[in-house]
C-alpha cells in the first residue's frame, strides 16, 4: 500500500483553529501605473474622511480607490509642501494633515483651504522646529504636534503660541535622530532612534532610555529602534535595526528578544525591524527587510509572508516600510522599492486552501475534484492528477494515496473524479478510467470494482462520474458511457440502467453526473446532455424532464451537474448554461411538475451552476464557473463572492463541494479549494464613505474644481449646460465591486442605480436649488444610506433675475397706466355716445312700451273674449276645458294623500250641476229671440245671486247653464240644487212690452271624484256627461234635480220633485246610455233613503 504520512500546520484558517497556522495571503499591488507617484512609500494613513494617505520619496498621495491626487513641493508658492520627500503623515482632531518631510520642515495641510503652513528650523530662533529634517510626526491626546527629527530629538509645537519645546535624546551610542514616535495608553510618549528607545512622560518631563548592554539578554538587541507599538494589552514592543523584534516587561524593565533564526521557519523572517502593527482582529504584525510576519504573540512564532517571483499575488516586495489597516479591515503595506501591497482581510473568512500538502509537485496547484469525511473527522480531497489526500484537522497528519503501477493496493487511478463514504465508513473513490476503488479507512486495505465485460452484473463502464448512498443503503454509480450502476450489497453485483432511446419510461443519457433522494425515496438523476430524470423505485420507470427553449416552465438546460434537496424536500437543480432550478409540484403526480428558474439575469453570478450546499439556514451556496453564489430562497437575496473575496479561484469544478457532518461547505476548482463554516461568517458592518471625487462643467472648464467644503455647494452659471459628477465608495477591499445610486432632488423623482459606475451627467438644469445625493455600497453589499449630499444651485440667465422681474414690473405698470388712461378717454367718449343714444333708446322704449300695452289689453280682452258668453259675460264651454281641469288635478292630488293616511279631514269634491229650463222653447217661439235673450240674461242673474263667489256659472249653451261648485262636500249638493229650482222657479222673468213669463229648470248634478277608488276613470269629460245624464233624468219630472255622488265609495242617486224625495235608477239609465263609468258600486251596497229627511242612512 503506497501510504505517505506528513506532518503538517493545521489546515484550518487562524480563524478557526487555535492552532497557528501558515494561511494563504494574496496581496494586490498598486505601483506608479496605478498613478502612485513613487515606489517607495514609507508612510500610510487613512483620514477621518475615509481617504488613505500615502507619503513617498517623491510626494505626498491621496488615493480614493481609483485614481491618486498628489501633493508637490512648487517652486515659488509658500502655501505649497517645501519637499517632495514625505516620511510621515497624521492628522489632528480638526481634520487638518500633518506631514514630515526631508528637509522641508513640518507641514500642515488645512483641508477647508487647501494649503499648506509650513514650520522651518531657525538658527536665529529657539522657539522653531530643531530640524528641517522630520522623520516622524504624532499628535497626541491633548492636540499637541510632536516632531521626531533627525539629530535634533523631539520638537513639540505650542499650537496656540507658535514655539516649539525640545526634548534632546542623545546617548553615549548615537545622535537622537528619532525614526519612530508613538503615545501609549498612559500618555506616555515613546521616541526610538538610533540612541535606543526613549519614554518621556509630558507632565514631569522626565525621560528614561533603554539601550542595548552587552551581555544581558534582558536588554535591546541593538541600539538602533525603527520601530515601536503599543498592543491592546497594554505591551510595548520594539523593532530595531539589526536586532530583531522585542517585546518591553514594564515590571522590571526587561526586553524579550525575538530574532532570526535560518534554522527556524517559525521566527522573524529578518532582524530588520521596520514596523509593527495589530489590526483590528488582533492579529500582530511585524515588517521586516526580509518580508512581512505574522506572530503569534503567545507563543512567539512567526508565519512569514514573503515575495515569490512566480506568485503575482504574494508580497510585492520583502523590504517593508510601513502597515496600516483601514476600517475597511484592508491591511496595507508599504514596502521600499515596489510600491504598495493589500490585503483584504475578509478573504480568510472563506478559508482558501491552496493544497500545498495534497500534491507532492511544486510546478503547480492541485486541481481539486471531490471531497468526503471519514468518521474520524478527517477531511478526504480528491484531485485531478494527483489522487487523494486525507488530513486529519486536529493534528495536522496528512495520508496521501497515490497510484502505483508497482503495488496492487494503491489506488487505481491518480485521477479521482468522485469521492463518497456509505454508512459503513468505507470510502468509494471513483476514478477516471479506473472504475472504482473502496478504502477501509481503519484497514487501509482498498478493493477495486471495475467493468468486466463478460459479466452483466460488474460496473457498467470504468469511467465514473457521480456516487451517491440512498436511504436503502443501495450506491448508485453515474458512469461516463455506461449509464447507472446500482450496487447491492448483499449480492455485492451492480445492476445497470442504460439510456433507451426508444423509451419515454427509460434512463435519458448514459452520461450521469449526480443522484439526490428525495422524502418519498424516489430517486433524481442528473446527465450531461440528457436532462433530468426521476425514477420510481415502484414502478421501476424513469421520467424524464427536458429542456423546452418555447416554454420557460421546463428544465432550463439539459446538462444538470448538480442536485439538492432542501429541509422541506424541494428539489433544487444546477444546469450548465441555465442557472439554477427549484422544482416545483408534487414528485407523485409528475405531469403537474414545473421548474421555476434562478440565472444570471436575477442576480447569480453565473449561469453554470457545479455544486450546491445548503446552511443551516436553508441558504443555498452555489459554486459556478465564476465564483460562488448563496441565495436565501425566503428573501430572494443574492450575494456573490469571487477570487478577491478570498476565493480559490473564480472558476471551480464540477462535482467538488461537500458539506461536513458539522456544517462546514468545501468547494474545489483548479487552485485549491475553500473550506468555511456559512455560521461562523460575519457580514461586514462597515458603512463605506462616498465623497464627490470631480466635477466637470464641460460649459466652462474653469469652473471644474471640487469645493473644499460640501456643505457650501457648487454654483453654476446659466450658461452651464453640461455638468457631471464622479465620486468615490471608500472602501478598499474591492473598489471595482461598490455599487452606487443617486439622485437629484428637485429634478429626479426617484434613486437611480449605476451599478459599478460612478458618474453622472446632467444637462439643461432650469434654473434653482437642487441637492445632489449619492449612496454607495462595498464589495460586501453594506450601503451608505445617508451617503454623500451636495447642494447645487443653478443660477437664473439676466432676463430670469430678480431685478430683471422688476424692470418687467415697472414696464406692465407703465403700460397698464398708459392703457388706463386711453382706456378712460374711450370710456368718456363711448359715455358721451351712450347718453346721447340712451335718449333716443328711451323715447323710442316709451313709444315700443305704449304700443306692447295696447297689444296687450287686446290680447287680454280676445283671450276673455275666447273664453266668455258673448250674450251674457259668462265663462264659456272653452273656459272650463282650459282652467277647470286644473282644479280637477288639485282635488286628485288631495284625494292621493287621504288614501295615503295622510289626514285631510277638510277635503272637498267639485259639484258640476247641468241646468236646463223647462219650457224654454216655446217662449223664444212665442216672443222671439231676443225676448228669449233677455230671459237668460235674468236667469244669469239668478244663478250668480243664488250661487256663492266662488262657483263657476257658466253657460253651455242655448238654455242650459253649468255650475261648478268649488269646496263643498257632496252631501251639500243637493241644498245647492235645490235653491237654485226653487230661485228659478220664484223668478218673474221679464219679456219686454210688459210680458212677464215664469219657468222651471231641471238640475243634474255629480260629485268629481265618482269612484275615489278609480280615479283614472272619471274625468272631466265623464262628469259633465254624468250630471247632463242625470239632468234629463230630472227633466222628465220637470221642475226637478238628480244627482250622484259617492260617499264611501257607493254611489246613490235619487230625484227631488214637488219636495218629495222618488228613488229612481239613474245608475242603470246612465249605463244603458253609455255615459256611465261602467265600475259603479252593487246595489246592494247603495244605502237607503230616507224620504222624509232626505238623508241617506248607513
Amino acid at each position: 500500500m503506497a501510504l505517505v504520512v506528513t506532518l503538517l500546520l493545521p489546515a484550518l484558517p487562524v480563524w478557526a483553529s487555535d492552532s497557528f497556522s501558515h494561511h494563504p495571503m494574496r496581496f494586490e499591488h498598486i505601483t506608479l501605473d496605478d498613478g502612485l507617484s513613487q515606489s517607495n512609500v514609507l508612510s500610510i494613513l487613512q483620514d477621518s474622511k475615509g481617504l488613505m494617505w500615502f507619503g513617498t520619496e517623491n510626494g505626498l498621495n491621496s488615493y480614493n480607490g481609483y485614481e491618486f491626487s498628489r501633493y508637490h513641493r512648487e517652486r515659488g508658492n509658500a502655501a505649497a509642501l517645501h519637499s517632495d520627500f514625505i516620511f510621515d503623515v497624521a492628522e489632528d482632531a480638526d481634520g487638518n494633515l500633518w506631514v514630515a518631510t526631508n528637509g522641508g520642515g513640518l507641514s500642515m495641510l488645512d483641508r477647508t483651504s487647501g494649503e499648506f503652513t509650513t514650520y522651518r528650523h531657525d538658527a536665529e530662533n529657539p522657539d522653531s522646529i530643531g530640524s528641517n529634517i522630520v522623520r516622524r510626526v504624532l499628535i497626541d491626546r491633548d492636540g499637541g504636534v510632536w516632531a521626531g527629527t533627525r539629530d535634533a530629538g523631539l520638537s513639540r509645537l505650542d499650537r496656540d503660541s507658535g514655539h516649539f519645546s525640545h526634548y534632546r535624546l542623545t546617548t553615549d551610542f548615537g545622535s537622537d535622530s528619532i525614526f519612530t514616535l508613538i503615545q501609549d495608553s498612559t500618555g506616555v510618549i515613546w521616541a526610538g532612534g538610533d540612541h535606543g528607545l526613549s519614554h518621556i512622560d509630558p507632565k514631569t518631563n522626565s525621560t528614561t532610555t533603554y539601550t542595548n548592554i552587552d551581555n544581558d539578554a534582558g536588554s535591546l538587541s541593538a541600539h538602533s529602534v525603527r520601530a515601536v507599538f503599543e498592543d491592546s494589552a497594554g505591551q510595548i514592543w520594539a523593532g530595531t535595526f539589526g536586532g530583531g523584534l522585542h517585546r518591553f516587561d514594564s515590571q522590571d524593565g526587561t526586553f524579550t528578544r525575538f530574532v532570526h533564526d535560518a534554522d527556524d521557519a517559525t521566527t522573524i523572517s529578518g532582524n530588520g525591524v521596520t514596523s509593527i502593527y495589530e489590526d483590528s482582529a488582533n492579529r500582530f504584525w511585524v515588517g521586516t527587510t526580509e518580508g512581512l510576519n505574522l506572530v503569534d504573540t503567545k507563543t512567539g512564532k512567526f508565519v512569514r509572508y514573503v515575495n515569490s517571483e512566480t506568485d503575482v499575488t504574494s508580497l510585492a516586495y520583502n523590504s517593508v516600510t510601513a502597515i496600516y489597516e483601514d476600517r475597511g479591515g484592508v491591511l496595507w503595506i508599504g514596502t521600499k522599492m515596489q510600491g504598495l501591497s493589500k490585503w483584504n482581510s475578509r478573504t480568510w473568512a472563506y478559508g482558501y486552501e491552496p493544497g500545498t500538502e495534497i500534491t507532492a509537485r511544486t510546478d503547480a496547484k492541485p486541481v481539486v475534484t471531490a471531497f468526503t469525511e471519514d468518521f474520524q473527522g478527517r477531511l478526504w480531497v480528491g484531485t485531478f492528477g494527483d489522487g487523494v489526500t486525507v488530513t486529519d484537522r486536529e493534528s495536522g497528519d496528512v495520508i496521501r494515496y497515490r497510484h502505483n503501477p508497482e503495488d496492487g493496493q494503491s489506488i487505481s487511478d491518480d485521477r479521482v473524479m468522485s469521492l463518497m463514504r456509505d454508512r459503513e465508513g468505507v470510502v468509494w473513490v471513483g476514478t477516471m478510467t479506473r472504475g472504482i476503488d473502496r478504502i477501509h479507512p481503519e484497514t487501509g486495505k482498498i478493493d477495486n470494482l471495475r467493468f468486466d465485460a463478460d459479466d452483466p452484473t460488474s460496473l457498467s463502464a470504468n469511467g465514473i462520474m457521480s456516487m451517491y448512498e440512498d436511504s436503502a443503503g443501495q450506491v448508485w454509480v453515474g458512469t461516463f458511457g455506461g449509464g447507472i450502476s446500482r450496487y447491492d450489497r448483499n449480492t455485492q453485483t451492480f445492476e445497470r440502467f442504460s439510456a433507451e432511446p426508444a423509451s419515454k419510461n427509460a434512463l435519458s443519457s448514459d452520461r450521469v453526473t449526480s443522484f439526490v433522494e428525495d422524502k418519498s425515496g424516489r430517486i433524481w438523476i442528473g446527465t450531461d446532455a440528457g436532462g433530468l430524470n426521476l425514477y420510481n423505485p415502484e414502478s421501476r420507470e424513469f421520467i424524464n424532464f427536458r429542456h423546452d427553449p418555447n416554454d420557460p416552465a421546463t428544465l432550463a438546460d439539459d446538462t444538470v451537474y448538480s442536485l439538492s434537496v432542501d429541509k422541506h424536500g424541494t428539489v433544487w437543480v444546477g444546469t450548465r448554461g441555465g442557472g439554477l432550478d427549484r422544482v416545483v409540484g408534487d414528485a407523485a403526480t409528475p405531469d403537474s411538475l414545473y421548474f421555476e428558474n434562478l440565472s444570471a439575469v436575477d442576480g447569480l453570478t453565473n449561469d453554470v451552476v457545479y455544486g450546491i450546499q445548503f446552511d443551516d439556514t436553508g441558504k443555498l451556496w452555489m459554486s459556478t464557473n465564476y465564483g460562488i453564489s448563496q441565495y436565501d430562497p425566503i428573501s430572494g437575496d443574492i450575494n456573490n463572492l469571487h477570487r478577491n473575496d478570498g476565493l480559490q479561484s473564480e472558476e471551480f469544478n464540477f462535482g467538488a463541494h461537500y458539506r461536513s457532518d458539522r456544517g462546514e461547505l468545501f468547494f474545489g476548482g483548479n487552485n485549491g479549494y475553500n473550506a468555511f463554516e456559512p455560521s461562523s461568517l460575519h457580514a461586514s458592518i462597515v458603512v463605506p464613505a462616498v465623497m464627490l471625487t470631480a466635477f466637470h462643467n464641460m460649459s466652462d472648464p474653469t469652473k471644474s474644481d471640487v469645493p473644499i467644503d460640501e456643505n457650501e455647494g457648487i454654483d453654476l452659471g446659466y450658461r452651464d449646460d453640461v455638468v457631471s459628477f464622479e465620486f468615490a465608495a471608500l472602501d478598499f477591499a474591492a473598489p471595482s465591486r461598490n455599487q452606487y445610486a443617486y439622485k437629484l432632488e428637485g429634478f429626479d423623482k426617484d434613486w437611480i442605480s449605476l451599478g459599478n459606475e460612478r458618474r453622472v451627467t446632467y444637462t439643461d438644469l432650469d434654473a434653482g436649488t437642487y441637492l445632489l445625493r449619492v449612496r454607495a455600497a462595498n464589495s460586501a453589499g453594506v450601503w451608505n444610506e445617508s451617503g454623500y449630499t451636495l447642494p447645487v444651485r443653478v443660477a437664473a440667465p439676466p432676463w430670469a433675475t430678480w431685478w430683471a422681474y422688476l424692470a418687467y414690473i415697472a414696464l406692465v405698470i407703465q403700460a397698464a397706466v398708459f392703457l388706463w388712461l386711453a382706456h378712460k378717454r374711450k370710456v368718456r367718449r363711448e359715455e358721451e355716445y351712450s347718453r346721447r343714444l340712451e335718449q333716443e333708446v328711451d323715447a323710442r322704449t316709451e313709444q315700443l312700451t305704449d304700443r306692447n300695452q295696447q297689444l296687450k289689453l287686446l290680447n287680454q280682452a280676445l283671450q276673455e273674449s275666447s273664453l266668455s258668453d258673448p250674450l251674457t259675460g259668462l265663462r264659456n264651454r272653452r273656459f272650463v276645458f282650459e282652467e277647470v281641469s286644473k282644479d280637477l288635478e288639485v282635488a286628485k292630488r288631495r284625494i292621493d294623500n287621504e288614501q295615503q293616511g295622510i289626514d285631510q279631514s277638510d277635503s272637498v269634491d267639485l259639484i258640476f250641476m247641468m241646468i236646463d229650463l223647462d219650457n224654454f222653447k216655446p217662449i223664444n217661439d212665442t216672443y222671439g229671440h231676443a225676448a228669449g235673450d233677455e230671459m237668460l240674461l235674468q236667469v244669469r242673474d239668478v244663478l250668480l245671486g243664488t250661487c256663492r263667489r266662488s262657483d263657476f256659472v257658466i253657460r253651455w249653451g242655448g238654455d242650459e247653464f253649468l255650475v261648478i261648485a268649488k269646496q263643498t262636500r257632496p252631501d251639500e249638493s243637493e241644498a245647492l240644487a235645490e235653491r237654485i229650482r226653487l230661485a228659478v222657479a220664484a223668478t218673474n222673468f221679464s219679456l219686454g212690452d210688459g210680458q212677464i213669463a215664469k219657468t222651471t229648470c231641471s238640475i243634474g248634478f255629480a260629485a268629481y271624484p265618482l269612484f275615489r277608488a278609480q280615479l283614472d276613470e272619471s274625468g272631466l269629460d265623464q262628469i259633465i256627461s254624468l250630471a247632463d245624464g242625470l239632468m234629463y233624468e230630472a227633466k222628465k219630472k220637470r221642475n226637478a234635480w238628480a244627482g250622484m255622488f259617492t260617499p264611501s265609495e257607493a254611489s246613490t242617486s235619487y230625484v227631488v220633485e214637488d219636495g218629495e224625495l222618488e228613488p229612481t235608477s239613474l245608475l242603470f239609465r246612465a249605463k244603458r246610455a253609455g255615459k256611465l263609468l261602467t265600475h259603479q258600486p252593487d246595489a246592494a251596497e247603495r244605502p237607503a233613503l230616507n224620504f222624509a229627511s232626505r238623508q241617506v242612512q248607513s
